[in-house]
This record gives C-alpha cells, structure tokens and sequence, in this order.
C-alpha cells in the first residue's frame, strides 16, 4: 500500500504510437452487444406490449360500443312491444267509464290476457283507475279494488305531468313463484272521452325476459355487466353476477353522462394498468327517455391483454437469454484472450527491459574494467609524480619562491587527477564504500553549501522534504556527490538562470506498482526529487542519458560520466533511478533508495554485503 503522502512513480510508457488495442475494441463491441441484447429486447418488448394493450383496449372499447348498440336495439322491440300492448289495451276501453269496465271486468280481462298470450317479454299488466284503484288486470281476475295505486310513482308523474309514458323500475311478487323479482314498467296515461285523466294502463316487462337476453349477450362474464337506466339516471335494471347491490362509483360518472344528455359515449373508472375500475360503453333509446349501458372491468382487459403477450414474452425472453448467454460466452472468452495477450505482452516488455538492464550492465561492466585498469595505471602514474614533485620539493632551498610555486601547482593538479581517479573508480565499483543510516534531509539540507553554482548565477533553490522522512542505507559521500552531479546539469540545461527544486518524500510500492517497473521490488522508498526548468531533453537524448561518457556538452564541460555515476550509487545500494523531460518542459530526476530498517548491530553486516 502507498503511504499517504507519496509520490507514485512513472508507469512504463506506452508505444506511443496512439494505435487503439483491437482486442480492447472487440471487448468495448461485445460488451455492447450485451448490453444491447437485455436493453433491446427489452425495451422492444415494452413497447410492443404497450401498443398491445392500447390494441386491446380500443378492441374492447369498440366492442363494448356494439354490445350496447344490440341492447339498445333488444331493448327498444320490447319497449316498442309493450308500448302497442299499451294502445291494444287503450283501443279495447275505447269509450268504456269506470264502472263499465268493473261491470265487464271478466270479459276484459280474457281479451288483455289474450293480446299478451304470445309475449314472453310482457310479464303483466293492467288498469288502474282515475281514483288510484285497480280496474281490470291480465293476470288476476278478479282485482283487488281495495289496493290503492295512488302513491305509485307512475302513477302521480302521469296524473300530474304532461307526459304520456313513464318507465320506472319495481319489485314484485310474481305470479308464477310467489317471489319478489325485479321489474320495471311501461306505463301510460288513460283519458276520458272528455280529455281529462281517466287513469293508467301498466305494462310490466318480464325480468327473466331481460336477464335471458343480457345474460347472453355479456356471455355469462363475471366482469361485465349491464345497466338499463332512466335518463335522470334511476337505475331501472342491473345484469350482472359480480355486481353488488349498492351503488358503484362507475355508475355514478354514468349518471352524470347521462345527465348531461348526451346521446352515447364512454365512462371509463380507474387508471389505464390498475386493476380496479371499469369501462362503459351507453347509448340512449331514440324513441324513449332510457338508456342503456354495457361496462367491463379495467381487470379482465389486463387479463386479456397478459394472456396475449404471455407466449411473445415467453418466446422472447427466451431467444434474449439465449443471445444474452452466447454474449456473455464470447465476452468472457475474449477477456480470458485479452488478459492472456496482456501477460504475453508484459511478460515480453519485461524481458525486454531485462535484456535491456542486462545490455547495459554488460556495456558498463566493460567500460567499468577498461575504467579501473586506467585509473589504476594513471593512479600508479600520479603516485611516482607526487613522490618526485615532493623530493623535489623537499631537496629545494625556501629562497626559491617561484620554484616553490609551481610544485606547489603540480602537486594540486595530481591531487585533482587523484580525485578524478576515484571518480573514475567509483564509477567502475571498484572504490571502497562507507554505507552508513544517513539522513536524507540533512544531505539535501547540505545541498546549498556544495560548489555547483558559479559566479554571475541566478538560480534559485527550494527543498521540499517531508517532515518524517525514513532514512536510507548509503554512502553519504557519494550521495553528496549525486546530488552535486545532479545540481551541476541542472545549472548548465537552465544557463544559470532558474529555478532549481528538490523534493524528498516516503514512498511505498506495492506488487503492481513493482511489475509496472521491471526490475524494481516492492517495498518502502524515499524518493528524491530534482527538478529545473531547463531546455530539457529529447527522447532519444533522455534514453541514452545514463550511458557512461554519453553527453551533449561539448569536451571542455562535460565528460559523460555524471549521470552515469548517479545511476551506479543508486543501483549499487539497491535503488533505482527514473529521468522525466521533453524539450521545453525542463527535467526531474527522481532517486529511489530503499528505506533504512537494520538495526545497529546489522548495520556492519550490511556494509560488508555493499562492499565490492
């Protein structure tokens, strides 16, 4: 895990070529097609069956709208029947008093009887006289004069209106079982020859008649139902085996359709896919102030609606799951391909990185012998000059002031030959280290007093050191002398003129972190950070960069090695080293050496390891 408030190093860089990976574009096209086969043939199913359900829904609507067209047309023959009963009936009392009529009462009675003899649709019917009394009857012989009919809604609507049918609806025990059944009846206003009110003829329909009729035009559907009603909206008759006997809602909005007079319409009760309420299809009688409806409830719709869909989702769903499966089959075969390419690639980027190390540590063990046996001759060279110069020196008289002088000279032109010996040394491993625990921040903090600026500069330096940084296993010596070489090329790509940054921070990679960068381990770090805002460095420069004796300054600045001497301190106390920079963009060299964690007495173990 990284520590809070670490710098992550570079992962390896890409081809940079910009060339899409084919295998990530075949992953990206079939996780879309799975994608695809659950939206698509979802969203086409939802859709079908909304446009299902709107099919059904006019289908049923339409067929609710014929369903009352034939009821209206029953209905209408029936009232027509009973209405020429009616006027039969007016024809036979043609001219005949009150009196005449209870006088004649039997023959009368045989002659209405006879008229309804062949009418199923008429269950009854009879007279009633001005005075509220029954005059003759169809069915009863003889009537009973005392029951008054005076207060009967027909009865008062036709004696004080001007109206000469009225239809209400009733209860009644019938003649045939004894029981109450529903009724409702056609009456119709009886006059004297004078023109005054002489009574009202009643013509009962048959409720068994109608039930037949409706019954069978709804099919016997427990969620249908059939409604004959007045146009001030009393409720004359209900056909239907789920309907209960209290008002419903639905009939309520019919009431207020019919109250608005319209001739035919819908009501529809409920939301569109809700379970509850119903659609009404009404229409009014042309030749009578009734209507009739014909309702189905919003639950049978969706039912037939389910039941049409059920064997398209099915079929459907199925073919989806199936195409689904196959997607995720050849997505997961193209993962497994794709991480299977993925390691090949890594596993060849990291050999070739390997190679490359390998290339390298071959080319600076070369150059590192064909380095120490010149260092060691020229060393042995420098070690007989001295010796001379020092006898001379010393054979020499103090008068001899200039003489003195150039001993003096020659003797610190071996010193500095000496000292580009143990360079020269150091860079081939062959100089004996002092690995020490060092402290980063103070050697950074030291980085200021070392000779790397020069006269006419103008660069500014800034450290940034974290507070609790770890400390590290090296040579301060030579990290000394890293940070100079470091602090030198910086001042020279900035001309003298800049700004010049170093960052110190704790650093912890983790295993991916480690294989992103070959040849690296995963562990604890402190990273050191050197920055300017110089030219900067090509990339064909920045690769060769670490090379022993290559340099882009000319002979008289630079000799290749400085560098190259940063990247064998690094490497030789197990860290490693990473070079960020494009032309214009100036330069960070970042230095990973690996956390100090040996205690004191392993401290002397671990210098023998380090030592060549």
């Amino acid at each position: 895990m990284t520590h809070p408030g670490a710098a992550r190093p570079p992962a390896r860089e890409d081809d940079g070529c910009g060339a899409k990976d084919p295998a990530s574009a075949a992953l990206r096209t079939l996780r879309l097609l799975l994608f695809g086969t659950i939206f698509v043939p979802l969203l086409i199913g939802v859709t079908g069956a909304y446009f299902s359900y709107r099919a059904i829904d006019e289908r049923a609507k339409a067929a609710l709208a014929g369903a009352a067209a034939a009821a209206v047309e029953n209905t209408t023959k029936v009232l027509d029947t009973h209405m020429l009963v009616a006027a039969r009936i007016v024809d036979l009392l043609h001219g005949l008093s009150d009196a005449e009529i209870r006088r004649d009462e039997q023959k009368l009675h045989a002659e209405i009887a006879a008229q309804i003899a062949g009418l199923p649709q008429v269950a009854a019917a009879w007279v009633i006289g001005a005075d509220g009394h029954e005059l003759v009857s169809a069915r009863v012989y003889p009537v009973n004069t005392a029951l008054d009919h005076a207060n009967r809604m027909d009865f008062q609507a036709l004696q004080n209106g001007t109206a000469n049918t009225f239809i209400t609806a009733l209860r009644a025990r019938s003649l045939d079982t004894g029981n109450y059944q529903p009724f409702f009846t056609v009456s119709r206003r009886r006059r004297n020859p004078d023109g005054r009110f002489g009574g009202v003829i009643v013509v009962a329909v048959s409720g068994n008649y109608f039930a037949s009729f409706y019954n069978s035009l709804l099919g016997g559907a427990p969620q249908d139902t059939a409604i004959i009603l007045r146009a001030d909206g009393s409720i004359l008759a209900r056909y239907s085996t789920s309907m209960s006997a209290g008002p419903r809602p639905d009939e309520s909005l019919l009431a207020a359709a019919v109250a608005a007079k319209k001739v035919y319409g819908l009501v529809e009760s409920g939301s569109p896919f809700g379970l509850s309420g119903m659609v009404i299809a009404y229409q009014r009688l042309a030749n009578y102030p009734v209507y009739v409806a014909i309702g189905r409830t919003r639950a049978s719709i969706l039912q037939e609606w389910a039941g049409s869909v059920a064997m398209i989702a099915v079929v459907g769903t199925a073919s989806a799951i199936a195409l689904m499966l196959l997607s995720l089959i050849a997505l997961r075969r193209t993962q497994r391909e794709q991480a299977a390419l993925a390691q090949a690639r890594d596993a060849t980027a990291q050999r070739a990185a390997i190679e490359a190390q390998l290339d390298r540590a071959q080319k600076l063990e070369a150059v590192g012998l064909l380095t120490a046996g010149i260092a060691h001759d020229f060393n042995n060279l420098l070690t007989m000059i001295v010796g001379n110069i020092e006898l001379l020196d010393a054979a020499s008289d103090g008068s001899a002031e200039r003489r003195h002088r150039l001993i003096t000279s020659a003797l610190a032109a071996c010193e500095r030959g000496s000292g580009l010996t143990r360079r020269l040394l150091g860079f081939a491993r062959r100089e004996p280290v002092d690995p020490q625990m060092v402290d980063g921040a103070a050697v950074i903090a030291s980085v200021s007093d070392l000779p790397w600026r020069s006269r006419g500069d103008q660069i500014a330096l800034l450290c940034r050191v974290s507070s609790d940084l770890w400390p590290v296993f090296v040579d301060p010596t030579q990290m000394e002398n890293a940070l100079l070489n470091l602090a030198l090329n910086a001042r020279d790509a900035m001309d003298g003129r800049g700004n010049l940054i170093i960052e110190a921070c704790n650093l912890s990679l983790d295993r991916d972190d480690a294989e992103m960068n070959p040849g690296v381990a995963a562990g604890d770090y402190v990273a050191i950070k050197v920055i300017d805002d110089g030219r900067g460095m090509a990339p064909d420069v920045r690769e060769r960069a670490l090379d022993p004796f290559f340099t882009t300054k000319d002979g008289a600045k630079g000799t290749g090695l400085g560098l190259a001497q940063v990247h064998g301190f690094v490497t030789r106390f197990g860290g490693y080293c990473t070079i960020d920079s494009a032309p214009g963009k100036g330069t960070t060299v970042s230095l990973y050496l690996p956390r100090y964690q040996l205690s004191a007495d392993q401290s002397e173990a671990a210098r023998l390891l380090v030592s060549p």
